[in-house]
């Protein structure tokens, strides 16, 4: 691995991951990835985004609130990751890559022709989201397209979007630890472990700096940040899906 290239990566995806809430899990995995097979990149992503997600949720102080609105979706995402999760073992993840992609694109194009998209807020539409969410996140770590396409249709409070996606990425990771635990505890007695641990250092120190600068956006621009990021992961998630392909 090019740790230098990887850190500048890590740092950049950690700083937006703080603005946003959103980014990391696919950020450093699709980094990974470049320097090595995509279940590989997965593995090795999943402690410090695990990490990360854990930072990113009790950040915001009481965390009541969002258990008792979003706690379906978690549920769901949950579900669908460990689903997600042993995908890994049966087809390529390419093609739920390749889906996400054309779903986000139809997303971002509906989100900027109407500024009223609105979904209820039912647990039909948490739960179809959050299983959603979980089948492609635990086998591609993309989770947060689905999810944040969800949130910014229910909700315009930015802080909570954000804790709101961690807390579902946060069980996502745990459901995904539990399925890939023995190539993920194999990880402290490899050569990699010094370079994630470095990795991991500079992407907690990068959250706490991007979760600071969040409070300073205002929603209108926040809206936007999403849709923007939103684009360049369905992007990263094509093009890591078509050299997957080739």
């Amino acid at each position: 691995m090019n740790i230098l290239i990887l850190s500048l990566l890590f740092i950049t995806a950690a700083l937006l991951h703080g603005i946003s809430g959103i980014g990391f899990p696919i950020a450093s995995t699709t980094a990974l990835s470049l320097f090595m097979p995509l279940k590989e990149a997965v593995v090795l992503a999943l402690w410090p985004t695990l990490l990360v997600n854990i930072l990113s949720v009790i950040s915001g102080g009481k965390i009541g609130k969002i258990f008792h609105k979003y706690g379906l979706l978690a549920l769901f995402s949950l579900i669908g990751s460990v689903i997600g999760a042993k995908l890994l073992f049966l087809i390529n993840p390419a093609y739920l890559q390749l889906l996400l992609s054309g779903v986000i694109a139809f997303y971002i194009v509906s989100s900027t022709r109407s500024r009223h998209f609105r979904l209820p807020d039912n647990p039909v539409i948490l739960s179809l989201f959050g299983l959603a969410a979980g089948i492609i996140g635990g086998a591609t770590n993309a989770m947060s397209p689905i999810l944040i396409m969800c949130l910014l249709a229910m909700s315009s409070d930015r802080h909570e979007i954000a804790r709101a996606a961690n807390l579902c990425f946060l069980v996502g990771k745990i459901s995904q630890l539990a399925v890939l635990r023995q190539e993920a505890f194999e990880l402290f007695s490899s050569d990699y472990l010094w370079p994630i641990l470095i990795l991991t250092a500079l992407s907690l120190l990068s959250l706490f700096i991007g979760t600071r600068l969040r409070s300073r956006i205002s929603q209108h621009h926040f809206r936007w940040l999403m849709l923007i990021l939103l684009g360049v992961l369905a992007v990263m998630s094509a093009i890591q899906a078509i050299r997957t392909l080739v």
